[in-house]
């Protein structure tokens, strides 16, 4: 989460350690190992910070209820705003579990064909430096 401190109102007063002041209704609250979106006085999230799929729901929740928009939330996560819509996006598309990405190889995407591997690996072990192997394919 980035620090919210050139942020503040104020110079001379600091928010204490741990908090992010979003917008006038919405705040983060960082304690140990858990974080805590507030908007209005009321919890809006509570999750484990590293926890992915919690973080991108919280972030599109306060954004599709209004609370706060894509800058704002953006910048109190650590996030682009272009990271911010495509969390919208996806939820858009295919609900939470469209949030997380599955580990391993992402689909759609090819593959080396076998026979190219083995011809890098011959050229590998024939003692070619990289630059030569780049330059042969």
């Amino acid at each position: 989460m980035s620090d919210c401190r050139g942020a503040d109102l104020f110079p001379h007063l600091h928010n204490p350690e741990g908090l992010c002041v979003v917008n006038e209704r919405c705040m983060v609250r960082t304690q140990a190992d858990r974080r805590l979106v507030v908007v209005s006085g009321v919890t809006g999230a509570q999750y484990t910070v590293g926890d992915a799929l919690a973080e991108a729901y919280a972030m599109v929740q306060v954004i599709q209820q209004g609370w706060c928009d894509q800058n704002d939330v953006a910048r109190a996560f650590g996030y682009s705003e272009r990271t911010v819509r495509r969390y919208e996006r996806r939820f858009e598309e295919g609900g939470l579990a469209a949030l997380h990405r599955r580990d391993g190889y992402p689909k759609g995407r090819p593959r080396l064909p076998a026979a190219r591997v083995g011809l890098l690996e011959r050229l590998k072990n024939g003692g070619h430096a990289n630059r030569e192997i780049a330059r042969r394919l």
